[in-house]
C-alpha cells in the first residue's frame, strides 16, 4: 500500500466522519450536558465500533454480516433507547438549578458502550467501507501490516473528528452560567439527545 493511497483513503474517511449524523449529534449533546470526559468516552466507543465494522469488511464477511443483520439491529435499538433515556433525564432536569461546571458523573465504561452501540448500530457502514476500500486500496494485496495501518487510520480519524466535536461542545457549555441559560441548555441538549436516539432507531 502506497502513501498516496493511504492519504486518499484517509481523506475519504475524514469527509465521511465529518458529515453530520447520529454519532456527531450524540457526541455534541454529551459534551454540552455531561462534560468532556463523558463525551470523549463516547468518542472512544464510536471509534471502536467503526474499527469492528472495518474489520468485518476487510475480512470479507459482508454477506455474513447482512445475514445476521438482526444482531446489529438489537445493538442499534439498545443504543437508541439509552440515548432517548439520557435525553429524557436531561429534559426533566431542565428546571433544576445546578452548576454546569460540575456535570453529573457518568461511568466511562457505560459511555464507551453507548458510543460503540451507536457506531455498530449502522450495518450499512460495513457496505460503505466494503465499497470504498476497493476503489482506493488494493484489498487483494494488503498485508497484515497494511491492515493494521488501515485500522489505525480508521481509529485516529474517528477519534480526531469526533474528539474535536466533543471538545468544542464541552467548551461551549461554559458560556451558560445563569439558571435560565442552564434550563435552556438542558432542554436543548435533552431534545437533541432524544432526537438522536429516534434517528438511530429509524435509520435503515
Amino acid at each position: 500500500m502506497t502513501l498516496s493511497l493511504l492519504v486518499a483513503y484517509s481523506v475519504a474517511l475524514l469527509l465521511a466522519c465529518a458529515t453530520p449524523g447520529p454519532a456527531m449529534f450524540a457526541v455534541i449533546s454529551t459534551g454540552i450536558s455531561r462534560g468532556i470526559s463523558a463525551a470523549l468516552g463516547f468518542v472512544l466507543g464510536v471509534a471502536i465500533g467503526d474499527i469492528v465494522l472495518v474489520s468485518v469488511a476487510l475480512a470479507g464477511l459482508v454477506a455474513i454480516a447482512q445475514s445476521f443483520a438482526w444482531v446489529f439491529n438489537v445493538i442499534k435499538f439498545a443504543g437508541a433507547a439509552y440515548l432517548m433515556y439520557l435525553g429524557y433525564r436531561m429534559w426533566k432536569s431542565a428546571g433544576r438549578s445546578q452548576e454546569l461546571s460540575e456535570p453529573e458523573s457518568v461511568s466511562p465504561i457505560r459511555q464507551i458502550a453507548v458510543g460503540a452501540a451507536v457506531g455498530l448500530g449502522n450495518p450499512k457502514a460495513i457496505l460503505f467501507h466494503a465499497s470504498l476500500m476497493p476503489l482506493i486500496l488494493n484489498v487483494a494485496t494488503l498485508t497484515a501490516a497494511d491492515i493494521a495501518i488501515v485500522l489505525a487510520v480508521v481509529f485516529s480519524v474517528n477519534a480526531t473528528v469526533m474528539g474535536i466535536y466533543a471538545i468544542l461542545a464541552s467548551a461551549s457549555s461554559s458560556w451558560f452560567r445563569s439558571t435560565k441559560a442552564i434550563r435552556i441548555l438542558n432542554k436543548t441538549a435533552g431534545g437533541a439527545m432524544i432526537g438522536t436516539g429516534v434517528l438511530v432507531a429509524v435509520r435503515s
